[in-house]
């Protein structure tokens, strides 16, 4: 492992659409960092999870890295695989779609962790792994500093109540405008596929997730929280990697940024797959939504984008 500074746990919230897998990258550049990007990937659409492709150009089976961290959860007994992840908290249930997915919720999870037989079992099953995943993740990699851009608030609160992690949060937050247009756009190109894509319900979506973001920074001390804006990390990633490392109380890692050069092994949105390491700011919102839909885009996100200096 290295010995450049201490062990840390860093958790990346926010919605998507941020930029969190252009994070996830830059991350992994520095020689004390190992970031995976999404903890909790979507295997739904894939027959085979084993043949989900990884950053690296391999499948999960083949991909060097992951079978090593699969070697390493063995050590600890767990098998851990594509198919078998188990990384995610959430019920599939009504009820845990709705009141287990609110912040009264996180409570009741982890008094279910140490309470209920059954459920609770569950919670402290999969809390296991997750710090399991984090231990063998660091070994492998060698890097002392672990990064987790799963971005659901939730999950960060369940895990800094049921695990030993003490979670460092960066809260990347994007324009609603942007946001709002890019859920816009995917569900232009795949109607059936995008839920929440309206400008209504996605500005609410913004809404809600923005607030339970600032929700989580009023819990946390100063020293273990950022925001960093997605429009600051596309037109200075420099700095903005800087005020992350200060955080985490590392060394800082000069650009330019030639990410995509270097090994990674990132899984989640299917930007991990580009091609090109050039970093440029989307501004397709100001073509994709109407003038009525941005006003009213701004109109109903107003608070939030003035505490984030968007207004």
């Amino acid at each position: 492992m290295s010995d450049i500074g201490p062990e840390r746990f860093l958790y990346i919230v926010g919605t998507s659409y941020t930029g969190s897998t252009l994070l996830s990258f830059l991350l992994n550049l520095h020689p004390s960092i190992v970031s995976v990007g999404e903890c909790e990937p979507n295997f739904s659409n894939w027959a085979d999870p084993s043949q989900y492709p990884c950053s690296c150009g391999a499948t999960l089976a083949d991909c060097p890295f992951w079978t090593a961290v699969g070697a390493a959860m063995a050590e600890r007994g767990m098998r851990f695989d594509a198919e078998h992840w188990q990384m995610s908290f959430r019920l599939r249930t009504r009820l845990g779609r709705g009141l287990l997915a609110s912040d009264r919720g996180d409570a009741l999870r982890a008094t279910l962790a140490t309470r209920a037989p059954m459920l609770g079992s569950r919670v402290r099953s999969v809390a296991r792994r997750n710090e399991a995943l984090v231990a063998s993740a660091r070994a492998v990699a060698g890097k002392p500093v672990f990064a987790d851009a799963s971005k659901d608030v939730s999950r960060v609160r369940l895990l800094a109540r049921t695990t030993d992690l003490d979670p460092y949060v960066v809260h990347l937050v994007r324009d609603s405008l942007g946001y709002v247009a890019s859920k816009k756009s995917r569900a232009e190109k795949d109607p059936e596929g995008v839920r929440g894509a309206g400008i209504g319900v996605a500005s609410r979506h913004w809404n809600r997730r923005s607030g339970q973001a600032e929700k989580l920074f009023a819990d946390l001390p100063e020293s273990r929280r950022l925001r960093v804006r997605y429009e600051d990390l596309c037109t200075d990633p420099e700095r903005e990697f800087r005020r992350i490392c200060e955080l985490l109380e590392l060394e800082t890692v000069p650009g330019p940024y030639e990410f995509l050069a270097a090994d990674h092994h990132i899984i989640g949105n299917r930007m991990r797959l580009a091609g090109s390491s050039e970093i440029v700011l989307d501004e397709r919102w100001r073509s994709v939504l109407t003038d009525g839909e941005a006003d009213e885009v701004r109109r109903t996100t107003s608070r939030h984008r003035q505490t984030f200096g968007y207004a």
